[in-house]
Parts: structure tokens; sequence; C-alpha cells
């Protein structure tokens, strides 16, 4: 055998070796792309302070549906229902970002009305 032969084999094992290591330490923990989204979205609402302040009830069961899709997660990996449960906590942001918004303009117009009068 040449040291061609030994050099490509040893390439081969370092890639195969690699692969396998790359493989076995991402089936660790099973990320579900859904619920990321779902964290982001909260992430967002919670961050942003008229939602904190203005829609609070809103946030909180935001809140709430996120944990409990994360739970169910955690035990039993149940694509479907968490699926679910991130479509629910996406449209819960939503509407608390709405809640917050409608209640800044409402704020807004209380206070423009003595300058009309």
């Amino acid at each position: 055998m040449t040291s061609d032969t030994f050099g490509n084999r040893s390439r081969v094992g370092i890639t195969v070796f690699a692969l396998l290591a790359f493989f076995s330490v991402g089936c660790g923990t099973v990320r579900n792309p859904a619920l990321e989204r779902a964290r982001n979205a909260y992430e967002l609402a919670r961050q942003d302070p008229a939602v904190a302040g203005r829609a609070a009830v809103a946030l909180e069961k935001t809140r709430v549906t996120l944990e409990r899709a994360e739970q169910l997660w955690a035990t039993k990996k149940d694509v479907v229902e968490v699926e679910h449960l991130v479509y629910l906590v996406e449209k819960r942001a939503e509407i608390a970002h709405a809640t917050a918004k409608r209640r800044l303009a409402a704020d807004e117009i209380q206070q423009l009305r003595p300058q009309r009068e």
C-alpha cells in the first residue's frame, strides 16, 4: 500500500468520526422550530413597553400558553399539540400588541379631547 492509500483512509476515518460526533451531540436534545417561533413571539411582546404596560393580561395568557407548550414538548414530544399551542402563543402575542396599540390610541384621544373643547 502506498502512502496515498493510508492518507485517503485516514481522511475518510476522520470524516466518519466527525459526522458521528456531530450527530451524537445533536441527538441529546430535539429542538422544535415551532417552539422557537413561539418563544420569539412572546419575547418580542414582553420587551415592548407598551405591551407590558397596557396589555399585561394578554401578555400573561401568552406566557402561560408558551409554558404549556414547552412542558408538553419536554414530556411527550407531541408535535401536533405543541404546534397548536404555538399557534395560540403567536396569536395571543399579536392580540397583546393590538390591545396595547388600541389602549395607547384611546389614551391619546383622551389627551386630545380637552384641547378640542
